[in-house]
């Protein structure tokens, strides 16, 4: 499989309905991050097209990885929206990684009590230890905005690989960060959409995730190992571990 350093691919939920797959791999997208759900784990809040795109993926041989959209306002709710992603993952190997999605896109948090900065980064912590514990490949997903405000920690922000989403010609963010959600409804780079998808949000890799992921021993995959070192020895002299 190619290199995903510098390719494009899409992010999809079942906002985006029943989608083809193959038509997004056609024009040229190589990943697909999947929303398996949003919120606590409970089935209610599982993303109805979570299993299907997963199936849509591998059938078509395109890499993907899955986000979870978070309501959480305190610890005990990342605890559960971890408990959710697990629970969505079991059985599944995927080859991108696993993202926190954290931002106040329906004004829920701000509606409920935004919770501090602080708090916001504790949660995303949690998070995202948990996923790590338990042997996936974590990632954090957040604008522009909340990394250089609501999030700017460098505890969090140097831990765990960053997917900024910022809809503009440039990503602008200082920190390191190993994906880009360059457009949405707004693409500044190129159309906002796929023949025969419809408007799709669009992202640019910077690391070979699968790669990564399957050489680390990430997200269900065994660990590679090195070749052991061959042995060469003569009757005089021993090399290479002899």
């Amino acid at each position: 499989m190619a290199s995903l350093v510098n390719a494009k691919g899409v992010d999809i939920s079942s906002l985006n309905g029943n989608i083809d797959v193959n038509k997004i791999k056609a024009a040229g997208y190589s990943f697909a991050m999947i929303r398996c759900g949003f919120g606590d784990d409970s089935t209610s809040q599982d993303d109805s097209q979570f299993e299907a795109n997963v199936k849509k993926c591998e059938a078509a041989g395109l890499p993907w990885g899955a986000y979870l959209y978070s309501y959480a306002l305190n610890i005990e709710d990342a605890v559960s929206e971890a408990r959710h992603m697990i629970r969505l993952l079991k059985g599944k190997k995927p080859t991108m990684p696993i993202a926190f999605d954290m931002e106040d896109a329906d004004g829920y948090k701000r509606k409920n009590g935004m919770p501090s900065n602080r708090m916001l980064i504790d949660i995303c912590k949690r998070f995202l230890a948990e996923m790590k514990r338990v042997g996936y490949y974590p990632m954090l997903y957040a604008s522009l905005s909340w990394l250089n405000n609501q999030l700017n920690d460098s505890t969090l922000l140097n831990t765990y690989d960053v997917w900024v989403a910022q809809w503009n010609d440039t990503c602008t963010y200082k920190g390191k960060y190993g994906m880009w959600q360059y457009g949405g409804e707004t693409n500044y780079i190129e159309s906002n959409s796929i023949p025969g998808v419809g408007v799709i949000d669009k992202n640019k890799c910077y690391k070979d995730y699968p790669t990564i992921i399957k050489n680390g021993g990430y997200n269900g995959w065994t660990k590679s190992t090195p070749a052991p070192l061959k042995l060469y020895c003569t009757s005089a002299h021993t090399y290479a571990n002899c």
